[in-house]
Order: C-alpha cells, then structure tokens, then sequence
C-alpha cells in the first residue's frame, strides 16, 4: 500500500481511481464512460511518476517535478470543474410574475454581462422582457434564478423554455429566445417579437438569426401559411402581399383572430382551431372569398353577426366547443353545404330547418343525441351523416327523407330498431352501425333491404380491442 502513495502523483492518481470507481457503484454503470475517462487518467499519473522516477536520479529534482506536475493537475481540475459549474445568474425583479425572456441576437441593443468567475449575471428589467445583441450561443446553457428581494437559488416556480423562436415570416429573419414563465401565462416577450419581425421587416434593425425554413408553403393551389402549434399570440404585418389562400394557426395562444388575417383578401380557408378564442369574430364577413372556416375548440359558444355577406362560404367547423345551444346565425350563411358540429354537448336536432337545405356533409359525432327527429325532412341534399358515438336507440322511418345520403356512419348507439324505410335510400353507398342489439333477422332484412350497399358492423369486441389500444 506504501509504494501506491509514495508520492503526490500516485496520491492523486489513486484518488482519481477510486472516483472513477465510485461513479461506476454510485451510478450502476450508467456513466461507466465517464468512470473510464477517471480511471484512465489516473492510471496515466502513475506513468507520469514511474518516469519522473526513472530519469531524474536527484532527489530534489524528483520532488520538485513531483510538485509541480500536481499542482498542474489539481489546477486543471479545479478550472474543469468549474466550467462545468459554469452559469447564468438570471435575477426577477421582487414579486415577479407572468411572462419574461431574454430576446437574443438584435443589432444595437446592449451586450450581457461579461462572465466574472464562471457566472454571468443577468438582472431581469421590471417588465421581464431584455433584449440583447449578444448571441445565444455565445452564453453557458445552465442557469440558476433568484428573486431581487431574494438573491438565494430558485428553480422551483420558474418555467424555462430555452428553444421558444418565431420565424418574422415576411423576412428571411428569425428570433429567437429564452422564455421564461411564472404565475400566471401571459403573452408580452412574444408580442415584443413580432414588434421585432415588423422593425426588422422595414429594415429598422436586424437580428442575427435566419430562418431555416419557410413558413409560407405553396401546393397546387398557391401559398399558405402554416405556423401549427409554435404558442404564438400575434402575427408580424405585411403577410397580404403573399396572396395566401389558406392559413392554419391552430394549437396556438391566440385570445382572438390577429387583425393581420383580415387583410389576407385573397384568403379561402382559415384554421384557427385549438385556440383560446371566446368571441367569434364578426370582422370575417370582409373575407368575400373565404370558403372554409375551423373554430373547432376553442371558446365560442355563440355567433353575434350575421353571415350572410359570406356568399363564398361552404364549410363552417364549430366542433370540440360544449356546445348545448346550436348558434342559430350559422344559418345565415348562404352556401353553407359542409358543417361539423361533433364533440359537443347537443341533444336532439331541433336546431335544424330550411335555412341548411343545402348542407350535404353534417358531422354530429359525439354529442348526446338520442333520437333522429323529423327535422331530417330539411336535409334531402345531405350526403355524408356522421352520427357515431351519441345515445340513439333507433332508425325510424323519416330516414327516408335523407334521399341522396351516400355514407351513414351509426356505429356506438345502442341501436335496436331499424326501419324498413331505410330501403328508399338508393343512393347509400356505406353504412356502419353497432349489431349489440341487432338480431341475426335485422341483419338480414338490413341486408335485403340496401343490397347495393357495403354494411360494416361495430361489435363490442371490437370496441374492446380499440379501447385496449
């Protein structure tokens, strides 16, 4: 045991050993790679010694060497550990709550704080919101926090998002920046970067980031923007110059439909889907060629304009909104052919009359209906009926009035009566439906009376494999 510690550098070479070691117990050999590295090094100080043993015969020499070859080594130590160590001390104003972030990259704007001692204090304006030319990159990727009236670490109440970005869009540009949110969810660092893009789109300034893609795509049809899902909250002005035909900002942050969309005249389908929108927007009737429409969840519950102006309207999407109430200025629409009203709370059909005479696909899925009512004497256009997944009991005989219904889909009702009136549907091409309480005789007059029609049966097996999956 004396010749392994018979000097400094075996001391420290044994040390470095038996951390190694103990990483690989501490860790059961998940930073095995790590415990090598140790492991090799300290293997590497004996060699170091053996030599300095071998070719200097002087034992002051040998001392001296010794001595300095491990204050090399403990200091090398010392400053890779603390560059490891290295990060950003970001301090809130007191009582700071909502959204802050640190915007990257802005020509003309300040540079942070040089690192003093592997920490680079970054104090927080009252507004949460700094902006800077320094780069990203160029700033450790650790942070630590702590509150002005409270300068101990804090990482518990404090979001951190290092990836947020927005493309400007209307520029090659992009910003991008570290978001940070505690309390309650706000939307001020976000708005301040589309205030960026704006300036940066007049050439007011610049940012040191480029887009790495586009978000305006073009198909057959010509350019559409597509920003699915980025929690954006605003857009940046100018996008009307692209004479877009289709938008989709669904799964977004959005308390409102950005003015910018109202501008886009050229625009014939609108997704604004999966957003916190709670009052539908009456300014939607200066969309002449608007042909397609989806507020499918979000808030609205009830429509306060009238529609009438939308003559190019065919396909209004209100589904996923608890709806209990069917908002009756739909109607006013005048072309309206297509209407999804799935995942709701509706319960009869009693919203409908002749004013969607002309509606041929209604998606009524997964609501609470329990009975197909005889307003369907107002939908001898219909040709698609989704009415999957709600309580109905039966097919009565003014199924008949759905004269040109080419796919019926029925499937997860409690179906026990069919009417032979279903017969006059010549036009059926498809129908699926539960068989739980269908007898082999329903089956076979239902195939009798749709012979040219494909039949698919839900059964509760079925249902059971799904739901496992």
């Amino acid at each position: 045991m004396k010749r392994l510690i018979s000097s400094p550098l075996k001391i420290l070479g044994l040390l470095t050993i038996l951390l190694g070691l103990l990483i690989v117990v501490f860790t059961y050999g998940y930073l095995i790679v790590l415990a090598l590295i140790f492991v090799g090094v300290g293997l590497m100080l004996y060699l170091i010694d053996y030599g300095i043993k071998r070719f200097l015969r002087d034992r002051k020499s040998f001392w001296a060497l010794q001595s300095i070859f491990a204050i090399l080594y403990i200091s090398s130590v010392f400053v890779t550990y603390m560059t490891w160590q290295e990060h950003n001390y970001i301090i809130f104003p007191k009582n700071f709550k909502g959204q802050a972030g640190i915007i990257f990259g802005i020509a003309g704007y300040p540079e942070l704080p040089k690192t003093k001692f592997w920490k680079k204090t970054i104090v927080m304006p009252n507004d949460g919101v700094l902006i800077t030319s320094t780069k990203m990159e160029d700033i450790p990727n650790t942070i630590r926090y702590a509150y002005a009236d409270s300068p101990e670490f804090d990482n518990t109440s404090i979001n951190w998002d290092p990836n947020f970005g927005i493309d400007c869009i209307v520029c090659d540009s992009r910003i991008e920046t570290w978001l940070f949110q505690t309390g309650s969810e706000g939307s001020a660092v976000k708005d301040i970067m589309t205030s960026l893009c704006n300036e940066i789109a007049s050439r007011k300034m610049t940012s040191a980031y480029k887009s790495i893609s586009s978000a305006i795509q073009t198909d057959s049809r010509g350019p559409y923007l597509w920003l699915n899902s980025n929690s954006l909250t605003s857009l940046p002005n100018g996008l009307e110059k692209f004479n877009l035909y289709k938008v989709i900002l669904s799964g977004n942050k959005f308390k409102e439909v950005p003015e910018q969309i109202f501008r886009i005249k050229s625009l014939e389908d609108l997704i604004m889907a999966d957003n916190p929108i709670n009052k539908f927007p009456c300014k939607i009737t200066q969309l002449q060629y608007l042909k397609s429409v989806s507020f499918a969840k979000t808030g609205i519950k009830q429509v306060d304009c009238d529609l009438s102006q939308l003559d190019s309207l065919e396909h209004f999407d209100l589904s996923g909104n608890e709806l209990t109430l069917f908002p009756e200025l739909i109607k006013s629409i005048p072309k309206l052919t297509w209407l999804s009203l799935n995942d709701n709370q509706l319960s009869d059909l009693s919203f409908i009359d002749g004013r969607l005479r002309k509606l041929e696909i209604l998606y009524l899925y997964t609501n609470k209906i329990k009975n197909i009512s005889t307003e369907t004497i107002f939908l001898g256009n219909l040709k698609e009926l989704l009415l999957f997944d709600n309580e109905i009991e039966r097919i009565p005989d003014n199924i008949s009035d759905l004269k040109n219904l080419e796919k019926l889909e029925i499937w997860n009702n409690p179906i026990k009566y069919i009417s032979p009136k279903i017969s006059q549907l010549k036009n059926l091409k498809s129908i699926r439906i539960d068989d739980d309480y269908l007898t082999q005789t329903d089956k076979d007059n239902l195939k009798k009376w749709l012979p040219n029609c494909e039949i698919n049966y839900q059964t509760r097996n079925e249902k059971l494999l799904e739901l496992q999956k």
